[in-house]
């Protein structure tokens, strides 16, 4: 499965194994660039969805505030 058909909980999972292996020093030499850069573009996929989805909540909040005030 490629980071584009993963939910945001399966990328935050893979976000955090990757972060607790380079925290633990667990990751081979030959694979720690691969994985800061995984890591990196994890980050701002996570980051770009949370942005998404506060902009759908407070648009629906905002319609429920203007029908309210009918």
């Amino acid at each position: 499965m490629n980071d584009n058909e993963m939910t945001y909980e399966q990328k935050v999972k893979k976000l955090d194994e990757i972060l607790t292996r380079l925290d633990n020093s667990e990751t081979p030499i030959d694979k720690l660039a691969e994985d800061v850069k995984q890591g990196a573009k994890l980050i701002k996929e996570l980051d770009k969805k949370l942005k998404e989805v506060e902009t759908q909540v407070q648009d629906a909040f905002k319609e429920l505030e203007d029908e309210s005030e009918k």
